[in-house]
């Protein structure tokens, strides 16, 4: 680890995007986006527009951390370009083929699936995951009882993120849930789709075939691994620009063996087939029931301390909400409201986000872990209005500004 181990431990609790460290020196941060491309240009001059995107994607990939890229523009609910730079293995480059490992972005096809399920009446977001679904850690403590949909999707289960943060390697209540308060918990969106599968009798893969995937007409995304995508998923990267065996849950860790699936983790999913997922959210075909719509992107929890929930810029400029509705990371900006979700594994990064009432998107998959100041330049080029950009952008520089004088002090003391 380098000497910015204090920014990637903080890092690690902005939790819609990292589930792990990140390191922060191997991409630069001071160079500035271009000025807006004209909002009138047609369509036609889709490609001289993004031409600056394309050039700081090749950029990118030329570092020793970032292995390959792919990018999708969308644009009044239509995915406008796409952009393949570098590679997904050793000689074989990133394509529209390439099945990206979007690590924590998984966590919104659940989301969708919970809805849509809301929609027909199946579910609600408010019934007791007891009923159902026993956690063997959890069961024997009254808490257990308040844990709903809701509750989970928000992120206010009073979880840590997984069991190994745990000292006994189990996992208990820190907080009490529904509180209000951001407790980002891939743990609890496991205990979500185990509900499920007690409810309906189905295995998740198989729930989410029927109830999202199909009538949506999604392909080229995969819950769980399958011989479909055999030669297709990336090579790992590592910020010490090593490549590492695809499917490998972690560095040094276990490999994800065929039929094996995580509700929160490891979603499959090429740029044009998630693209592909977000268009059909913003179409009719996706359309929610009003009442459903707007709980998806109403606040349901926040912090006033976690790092990512608390806007560092003067408040005129802040998003405005911030934090979790259901499922989805909340951006109010004026004139739309940002749904998101990131993505951060050892050697993988990943950020997605749509604006309902406008119809814009962006999918942005990274072969390489090390990518989160390089997926903020990217960001800032396709999109410069985009205030959760500018939030993060003044948040990583605030860290690294405050961890730059906490080690000159340790080095005077």
């Amino acid at each position: 680890m380098n000497t910015l181990r204090g920014v990637s431990a903080a890092f690690s609790k902005i939790a819609a995007l990292l589930s792990a460290g990140v390191s922060l020196t191997a991409c630069a941060a001071t160079d500035l986006p271009p000025a807006p491309a004209d909002p009138a240009a047609p369509v036609t001059q889709v490609e001289t527009r993004y031409a600056d995107v394309a050039a700081k994607a090749e950029e990118l990939v030329a570092q020793p951390g970032i292995a390959g890229i792919g990018i999708g523009v969308i644009e009044k609910g239509e995915l406008v370009w796409t952009g393949y730079f570098g590679q997904q293995g050793p000689g074989i480059p990133v394509t529209e083929e390439t099945m990206f490992n979007t690590a924590s972005v998984a966590k919104t096809v659940i989301t969708e699936t919970v809805l849509r399920l809301v929609d027909q009446g199946r579910v609600s977001l408010d019934e007791p995951i007891a009923a159902h679904y026993r956690h063997p850690d959890l069961s024997a403590d009254p808490r257990y009882n308040k844990l709903t949909p809701r509750l989970l999707l928000s992120h206010q289960s009073g979880l840590l993120n997984w069991p190994y943060m745990y000292d006994d390697g189990k996992l208990a209540f820190i907080n009490d849930p529904g509180s209000g308060e951001i407790d980002y918990s891939g743990a609890g969106i496991r205990i979500l789709a185990r509900f499920l599968e007690a409810k309906f009798g189905k295995s998740y893969p198989e729930l989410v075939e029927d109830v999202l995937f199909e009538p949506l007409g999604v392909s080229d995304m995969a819950v769980a691994r399958t011989a479909e995508l055999e030669g297709r998923v990336p090579h790992p990267r590592t910020p010490d620009g090593q490549d590492h065996q695809p499917f490998l849950r972690s560095e040094g860790g276990s490999i994800i063996e065929v039929g094996d699936w995580s509700a929160a983790d490891n979603l499959f999913a090429s740029v044009e087939g998630y693209a592909g997922f977000l268009t059909a959210l913003m179409s009719e075909k996706g359309a929610h029931d009003p009442a459903v719509a707007a709980e998806r992107q109403s606040l349901q929890s926040t912090s006033d301390t976690a790092p990512g929930y608390v806007c560092v810029m003067p408040p005129e400029e802040c998003p405005d909400p911030i934090g979790f509705g259901i499922g989805w990371q909340v951006f109010g900006e004026p004139d739309r409201t940002i749904l998101y979700h990131g993505g951060n594994d050892f050697g993988e990064h990943a950020h997605a986000y749509f604006a309902p009432r406008t119809g814009d998107g962006l999918v942005l998959f990274i072969n390489g872990g090390n990518a989160w100041i390089g997926a903020l330049n990217l960001m800032e080029r396709i999109d410069p209005d985009l205030l959760m950009a500018k939030h993060y952008r003044t948040l990583l520089t605030k860290m690294r500004e405050e961890e730059a004088a906490a080690a000159e002090a340790e080095t005077n003391d």
